[in-house]
């Protein structure tokens, strides 16, 4: 997730350092800014953390979940302008440690929001955090750019990428497991694999409803649990939901709890509502909890909206009390990461600070005797189009892992918790950094245009064959899309600033803008999913790579090309 910004061509060109053969004039300088890039891909990819995370603690449905894409990405929009106003009033330095600083309070937000359990608290706070890594962006990328020879600065930029696709790969696995902290219930080899057991699992797929209804009746309670972990996904849904929730209901207290976090739909919708307020208030908050959110996020008609409604309403005052008290417990979690990770900003914007790092003053925009308007820019077609390509791209990457934690623990695709889908989240961002080490060899060899467009067609038949498959196919399938997101912003951003001579600074902004698409598309996909499912939801991301495969062998030639100004 490395938006990187270039300098513009003036100023790079008239730097003492152009002529020089060394891949840096700043080894030390270049060391600590690109720490800086781990850190923001760090934060930013968190957010595929938080989501299911706020989701569940505040019951929300997928497009309210979904608001923190929306707000954090949409600072992007709204403070870029005002950012570079900033670095451009102190310099790359300070601005750097003004976007430190201001991402550190962002952080600490997080403590209040949680004490207060208010989401739109977590929302702000996110959107200062978001506003910190904003003036990070317009400071960091140009200044890194900026540390030595012309000819070497998209080879610094790509070298900071990598350490921000280190941070986007490390992130999932910290926020799991201290955010998403549930222990997953493992059923035990013996049972799992006895042949009642596996016996039972192919009467739940295939054997009449009649003979698989009276199996689970008659099943003992650790061997039903074992096949239902194992049960091909909406292999209940075939049966009468009344009939499998009186099978399930007779489980004892300590089984029950792992029976209704394998079902899913009408068959737990109708469980729940048949056991007694005594059942209810023996299950531990956090399976209820699980059970209820599973249901708010799925596609209930009225009559079963209004059932569900019923079991809210008549929970015991003690279990819904008990809710109450895990939600705020699980709002907590993010307390102590958060806070950690705010005195990590401190620390971080402290040691620039003393650090003495070259200013630079001679290659910012206060230096910049011309004036130009982005309209200016936007005019040309290359960045017109450019502008929707990062739109459409950011969109497509952010949604994807923003819905991934949700999409693998769905019982059809992944059956598995939270935590786990968390590693998972990983690979996929860990997919961005190998592909785009690898990618920075192909594109010496590949016209640029060419090799985006077989990267997004790549990408898009991935998208399109996660969407018609389940299981481990469609898990690979997903996962595998982050390989080929890796060249994309880059490769999408040289195209659009392409022979733009003094209009580069203008261009520039106008694609760092487009980043917004990280907070609109996730949004729109969360409304989808709430209205056709979460896997039918990936076909706006699929639209996504159709048009980036357009850019990539129309929409970036270059037409009307800017004549470079004199130095």
């Amino acid at each position: 997730m490395a938006f990187a910004a270039p300098p513009t061509q003036s100023a790079t060109s008239s730097s003492p350092a152009s002529g020089s053969t060394r891949y840096t004039d700043y080894p030390m300088a270049m060391a600590v800014t690109t720490t800086i890039f781990f850190m923001w891909g760090f934060l930013t990819v968190l957010n595929d953390i938080l989501i299911p995370h706020l989701k569940t603690v505040f019951e929300l449905n997928y497009a309210q979940a979904m608001l923190v894409q929306f707000t954090f990405f949409g600072a992007y929009f709204l403070m870029s302008l005002p950012a570079g106003r900033l670095v451009a009033a102190l310099g790359y330095k300070k601005g750097i440690v003004a976007g430190l600083a201001i991402a550190a309070v962002g952080a600490f937000g997080f403590w209040p929001a949680a004490w207060s359990h208010a989401y739109p608290a977590f929302l702000a706070a996110l959107f200062v955090l978001a506003t910190g890594i904003t003036v990070l962006q317009v400071a960091a990328n140009a200044y890194v750019a900026l540390l030595g020879p012309e000819r070497t600065s998209s080879s610094r930029l790509t070298l900071a990428q990598a350490m921000n696709s280190l941070g986007t790969t490390l992130g999932p696995w910290f926020g799991g497991l201290l955010i998403l902290s549930a222990v997953a219930f493992s059923v035990p080899d013996a049972v799992r694999k006895a042949p009642e057991t596996v016996q039972l699992v192919q009467t739940l797929n295939d054997a009449p409803p009649a003979q698989a209804v009276d199996a689970i009746r008659q099943a003992p309670p650790e061997r039903l649990v074992a096949a239902l972990n194992d049960a091909a996904a909406g292999a209940l849904d075939r049966l009468p939901a009344s009939d499998v929730a009186a099978g399930i209901a007779r489980l004892p207290a300590d089984q029950l709890p792992h029976a209704l976090d394998k079902l899913s739909g009408a068959p737990l919708l109708a469980t729940l509502a048949s056991l007694s307020q005594q059942q209810l208030a023996a299950l531990p908050a956090a399976n209820l909890a699980t059970a209820l959110d599973k249901l708010a996020s799925s596609h209930l008609n009225a009559d079963d909206a209004a059932q569900l409604a019923k079991v809210r309403a008549d929970l015991a005052p003690a279990t819904s009390q008990q809710l109450t008290g895990y939600r705020q417990q699980q709002a907590e979690l993010v307390q102590k990461p958060y806070l950690g990770l705010g005195c990590a900003l401190l620390i971080l914007a402290v040691v620039v600070w003393l650090f003495r790092l070259p200013p630079l003053t001679e290659s910012t925009e206060a230096a910049d005797t011309t004036h130009h308007t982005l309209m200016d820019a936007l005019r040309h077609s290359h960045v017109l189009f450019g502008v929707l390509a990062i739109f459409f791209y950011v969109g497509a990457e952010v949604s994807i892992g923003s819905f991934l934690v949700n999409y693998l623990s769905l019982p059809e695709i992944g059956h598995m918790s939270e935590q786990q889908a968390a590693h998972y989240v990983s690979l996929y961002w860990g997919g961005a950094m190998v592909g785009r080490l690898a990618g920075s060899a192909l594109l010496v060899y590949i016209n640029p245009r060419k090799l985006l467009a077989a990267f997004a067609g790549v990408a898009g038949l991935l998208v399109l064959t996660t969407m018609l498959t389940h299981g481990d196919v469609a898990m690979v399938s997903v996962i595998a899309i982050g390989l080929f997101n890796s060249i994309m912003f880059p490769t999408i951003f040289a195209l659009g600033i392409e022979r733009m001579g003094p209009l580069t600074g203008k261009a520039s902004s106008l694609l760092i803008m487009a980043i917004v698409g990280g907070a609109l598309l996730p949004l729109a996909q969360g409304l989808l999913a709430d209205h056709m499912g979460i896997q039918h939801a990936f076909i706006l991301p699929l639209l996504c790579y159709g048009y980036i495969v357009f850019y990539g062998l129309r929409g970036s030639l270059v037409r009307d090309p800017v004549t470079p100004a004199p130095h």
